[in-house]
């Protein structure tokens, strides 16, 4: 099946391209923390929750107009990306537990709390806080592939998962410190992997053309 963007109605463009903004919010405030332009938590405290509220609204509005494509989509990424970020983390999980890796393959979600909330990364807030983040990314990356791909061939958000592999490398040594080695690439590209394709089977299947 090729690469499904069809061309829409006016309400069907506009209530898309707000909806790519609002998800896009927490990957941009991790790039813009990355490049040294703004706090990480700068967007997100004047950003996060207003950009949440934006989707739930152009999902309410989709409903009342009957714009049933857009909803779908909308939809479909939200617990899509759910169940991908879900097999993301159960792959690196097991992967570590089962003795493949040395590292703790989550440690980067206290660190992205206490980059948000200012907190010490043993703090409860700061892990459940980098949690969420962490959910919340999953969430977007899935809602703008839904919203652009459709039900595409599942190949196209594995090669989405790859771009997202590639721009999650690039920003670690300045955001987080990591040093990146061949047991953090591989268990990096395992889990992206697993997103890629439980994100493409979910929305090949579920997602309306």
């Amino acid at each position: 099946m090729p690469l499904v963007i069809p061309p829409r109605s006016l309400n069907h463009f506009c209530l898309t391209i707000i909806a790519l903004i609002s998800a896009s919010v927490s990957i941009l405030a991790l790039l813009l923390h990355a490049f040294g332009w703004l706090p990480m938590y700068f967007l997100i405290d004047v950003l996060g929750a207003p950009s949440l509220v934006v989707l739930l609204i152009s999902g309410v509005i989709a409903y009342r107009i009957d714009e049933r494509i857009f909803f779908n989509r909308l939809v479909t990424g939200v617990w899509g990306g759910v169940l991908a970020t879900l097999a993301y983390d159960l792959i690196r999980y097991l992967i570590w537990k089962g003795g493949g890796i040395t590292f703790n393959p989550f440690l980067s979600h206290p660190i992205f709390g206490r980059l948000i909330t200012g907190y010490s990364e043993d703090t409860q807030l700061a892990i459940i806080v980098g949690w969420a983040y962490h959910f919340w990314n999953g969430l977007g990356f899935a809602i703008m592939y839904t919203l652009i791909a459709g039900p595409s061939h599942w190949f196209y958000a594995v090669v989405w998962a790859i771009v997202l592999e590639i721009g999650w490398l690039l920003a670690l040594p300045s955001v987080l410190q990591f040093k990146l080695n061949p047991e953090f690439l591989a268990v990096s590209a395992i889990g992206h992997g697993a997103y890629g394709v439980s994100l493409g089977f979910i929305s090949q299947r579920f997602v309306e053309a």
